[in-house]
């Protein structure tokens, strides 16, 4: 007979379903990482510091990677609780993505036209406003967020690129495709602090106009 655990699914199909869902985090990460013919993350970012890369879409995906293996760490630090494993300390991944989707969907409910959507590296959020954000969010210091409103198109994050900007790494991508500081963002204050500073921003002036933010160059 089929061991029982608590939430109805027998444990067989359990463990199927953590190993199907480790091994789907562990090929996207690897795809990702493919297309730019990198071993890992690190290599990813050393080609955009350097130029050998644009800064966008890569960026991204190199963030990307990083979620992907962080959601993996966590998935498997769960399934060793859920399945009475023995968790390592390589287990102990903390998901950022998930943390800030529930306090997201609790400050925010009211505002909020659908429930965040949770992507494998990124989070999708839509405002009464028209705002609309995708988020990838890997620590306080690396970050992409970016959002739309109306025919408009922002995005802060912290790629390592734009040294002459005033808020280097932090920096704005305006509608104009102008490099700008990035006086929205809260540098080294904890995730969910940043991020939610930036939404209020964003849900009263989302197109930053009336932040001082010195322009550096084009992007």
């Amino acid at each position: 007979m089929d061991t029982e655990i608590d939430d109805g699914y027998d444990a067989d199909a359990l463990q199927a379903l953590y190993a199907k869902t480790l091994y789907t985090l562990r090929e996207s990460r690897k795809a990702m990482l493919k297309q730019y013919a990198v071993e890992n993350e690190a290599a990813l970012l050393e080609k955009i510091r350097s130029g050998v890369l644009d800064e966008h879409p890569a960026y991204e995906h190199y963030l990307s990677a990083l979620i992907i293996e962080q959601t993996r760490l966590h998935v498997r630090a769960q399934a060793a609780t859920q399945l009475g494993g023995v968790e390592t300390e390589a287990d102990t991944g903390i998901s950022i993505h998930l943390m800030l989707k529930d306090k997201i969907e609790e400050h925010y409910a009211t505002r909020l036209i659908e429930p965040v959507r949770l992507a494998h590296d990124a989070l999708l959020l839509s405002f009464d406003s028209g705002l609309m954000v995708e988020a990838r969010y890997f620590s306080r210091d690396e970050y992409s967020i970016a959002w739309s409103w109306g025919e408009a198109e922002l995005r802060v994050d912290t790629a390592p690129v734009h040294s002459d900007c005033a808020s280097f790494p932090h920096h704005l991508h305006d509608d104009a495709g102008t490099v700008r500081k990035d006086s929205a963002s809260c540098p080294g204050t904890d995730c969910w602090s940043n991020f939610n500073r930036l939404i209020d921003t964003l849900l009263v002036d989302p197109l930053l106009e009336n932040g001082a933010a010195a322009t550096v160059q084009n992007a």
